[in-house]
């Protein structure tokens, strides 16, 4: 196993881009408020099982790519046991600790932008979801639903931040944030209630985006295999640098959008379908999500050309952290948590490897490989395991999948040299 460390030609695109972001003003200081509940307010839905497991691996995305990452949860005992410790800094999903949080947060994004810096903050939920009567849409909290008008209140409208990435995984997600259908007032009372509406629409806060797992009266799903909701997983691995498709180390709404398309195609069994709404901010469609090129305490798996299919990198928890379906001629790098054990998985094989440096680069062309085997159980489950990431995805699927949208696609590849 290579590892590669300040200079070699494949360190080329991690020069760049930490030049780029050491050179780029104003200063981009993020934040995240991540809020998993596996309960839901009605007694027809069933507790989940995987929404605090989702919620613990959110913040370790993002921990390392933030200045204060905020975790509202209750974990069991199974996910306690797997992140040691991380009980100790959560609080219960409440109102209040929501309230608490976000005053807090809004304090120093305040400060940060008083300095001249550019505050960014995720607002990411994972738990059940529900339309109401009106067609509200809600999501539940330890104490009591969190509806929409609490969203564009209480986090949208009094936020600080100068842009806000919405990541909300939970059935009826798209009516949490965004309202269909007619008005059920009088006529007289129609022009009031539309300008109360108003303020609860993503077209008046052009610095919002929102990454949303269903756009319609949808289930979303768990898969048991990873611990996991399938929609958050995907983002996950997209935002690890797996929609990368252009190399500059930017992942962008279109990028993410375009990933999780090529992942969710090969599924044709009607009840693991997704169906998402991925909306950028209008005031930057091109805002990144995250930038592998922000100083992170991150190591780096790189995957060049040559390297193909689908494969997924699991850590020593045996925790998948990134999947993907790579085309053969893309180079890849995802950006990891520092760990002392990950493994390199394609179908029926694995290779170790560590990443315990920050800026560590580590060539998986060089990586030794092992016999391996897993298992799934039931038909869900095997659609999952046998169609997801079934798609390559790359610079192919996204020029067609964006020419099929009408839409202006990212900067061209930039052609870094990945070699190691």
């Amino acid at each position: 196993m290579r590892l590669l460390r300040c200079a070699p030609l494949a360190l080329s695109w991690v020069l760049l881009l930490v030049g780029a972001a050491a050179s780029a003003a104003p200063e981009q200081v993020s934040y995240a408020l991540i809020v998993a509940n596996n309960t839901g307010l009605e007694p027809k839905q069933a507790p989940l099982r995987y929404a605090d497991d989702d919620g613990a691996r959110y913040y370790e995305l993002f921990a390392p790519r933030t200045r204060e990452a905020v975790l509202l949860s209750v974990m069991d005992s199974e996910t306690q046991a797997l992140h040691p410790g991380l009980a100790a800094r959560t609080r219960p999903p409440t109102r209040a600790a929501l309230k608490e949080a976000l005053g807090r947060l809004n304090a120093r994004m305040a400060e940060d932008r008083a300095r001249g810096a550019n505050p960014v903050l995720y607002f990411v939920f994972t738990g059940h979801g529900k339309r109401g009567a009106a067609g509200e849409g809600t999501v539940s909290l330890l104490d009591g639903p969190f509806t929409r008008t609490d969203l564009y209140s209480q986090v949208i409208a009094s936020s600080t931040a100068s842009f806000i990435h919405l990541i909300v995984d939970a059935c009826d997600s798209y009516f949490f944030v965004n309202s269909r259908g007619a008005l059920p007032v009088a006529p007289a009372q129609v022009q009031a209630v539309q300008g109360l509406l108003a303020t609860r629409e993503l077209a008046r806060y052009p610095h919002v985006g929102a990454v949303l797992s269903t756009s319609r009266e949808q289930e979303s799903h768990e898969w048991s295999a990873i611990r996991s909701g399938v929609f958050s997983h995907q983002v996950r691995s997209a935002l690890a640098g797996a929609a990368d498709v252009n190399a500059d180390g930017r992942i962008e709404y279109s990028e993410l959008s375009a990933f999780i398309a090529a992942a969710n195609q090969g599924v044709a069994d009607v009840r693991g379908r997704l169906d998402v709404s991925i909306q950028p901010p209008a005031l930057d469609r091109s805002a990144p999500l995250v930038n592998l090129g922000d100083k992170a305490p991150l190591g780096f798996l790189l995957l060049p050309t040559g390297l193909e299919g689908r494969l997924w990198v699991e850590d020593a928890r045996g925790l998948r952290v990134a999947e993907f379906n790579k085309e053969r001629e893309r180079s890849l790098v995802l950006g990891l948590p520092l760990a002392s054990g990950y493994f390199l998985h394609a179908p029926g094989r694995e290779a170790p490897f560590p990443l315990t440096r920050a800026g560590t680069v580590v060539d998986a062309a060089s990586l030794t490989w092992r016999e391996n085997t897993f298992a799934s159980r039931g038909a869900v489950q095997d659609a999952f395991e046998e169609k997801l990431f079934s798609v390559p995805f790359g610079p192919r699927f996204y020029t067609g999948y964006m020419a099929s949208l009408g839409q202006t696609p990212v900067a061209p590849e930039q052609q870094a040299d990945l070699s190691p």
